[in-house]
């Protein structure tokens, strides 16, 4: 078992590349309103190829990727190394050789993570124009909201909408395709403009969590979890305990293939 931070990149002025350097406080690392962006990746290459294209395109500045790839054998790895090298944003990838590692691993990611806000995001989703905009905003409305999520195709309620007017299938998919779920993204939002709503759980596929969450209730690593901070039942309860509340944004809507992101299911 072991786990290593395999790419270390982080974008300079002039277009050079330099490791980033862990040991300085977060405050001279971080600019107002950074949102790290952890994304977890167990293969399913062909998912992760769809998602990353949206992330770059649809997601506002500042933002930084975090990937925890754990024991990928299909390519998923030299991706990422590729992303890393040419990403104008900063790109960290920390791997984990098999799930025996998942614990370690996401202790190693959060180091990491530099954001003011952190957004969990499985790698089997596609977003969509203004999805991390319209989070952060809504996260920002007051100091008591904790937790943030979308609406989507594949949750559980009240995030889940049952009924979308696209079918699309994760490999091969066409461009056609995902202009579709572009179209109706947009349609839901102009429809749902500035409606949101108090629940008591929220599904981990795209979750934007306050890191003042996380100071206050820690980064759960005594709890008997693998998944850690992807237990978002168990991340629902301690941050409602800690007095904040949980929000779902419903003007935002992310697709989501539900092909279980971890290989023994992390929990949506």
């Amino acid at each position: 078992m072991s786990t290593e931070t395999i790419v270390s990149t982080q974008p300079k002025p002039n277009g050079a590349r330099e490791p980033s350097q862990q040991g300085q406080p977060l405050a001279l690392l971080s600019p107002s309103g950074l949102v790290t962006i952890l994304v977890p990746c167990c293969g399913q290459l062909e998912f992760t190829k769809l998602l990353v294209p949206s992330v770059l395109h649809h997601s506002r500045q500042p933002f930084e990727l975090i990937f925890l790839d754990i024991g990928s054998l299909d390519g998923t790895a030299e991706y990422l190394a590729g992303l890393a090298a040419g990403a104008s944003v900063r790109v960290e990838v920390v791997r984990a050789d098999t799930d025996l590692g998942i614990s370690d691993a996401i202790d190693n990611a959060l180091k990491l993570a530099r954001g003011e806000y952190l957004v969990l995001l499985n790698n089997d989703t596609i977003v969509t124009e203004g999805w991390l905009s319209q989070l952060v905003s809504l996260a920002k409305l007051s100091p008591g909201i904790g937790l943030v999520g979308p609406m989507s195709n594949q949750a559980a309620p009240p995030q889940l909408l049952e009924e979308v007017p696209y079918r699309i299938r994760g490999q091969g998919t066409g461009g056609k395709s995902l202009e579709a779920v572009d179209e109706f993204a947009r349609n839901w939002r102009e429809d749902h403009k500035g409606k949101w709503g108090e629940v008591e759980r929220l599904g981990g596929f795209c979750l934007l969590i306050k890191r003042e969450v996380l100071k206050r209730i820690g980064h759960l690593k005594d709890e008997p979890w693998d998944l850690g901070i992807f237990d978002t039942d168990l991340l629902s309860t301690k941050a409602r305990m800690a007095g904040f509340t949980l929000a779902v944004c419903r003007d935002v809507y992310v697709h989501h293939f539900a092909t279980r992101t971890f290989a023994q299911g992390a929990p949506a």
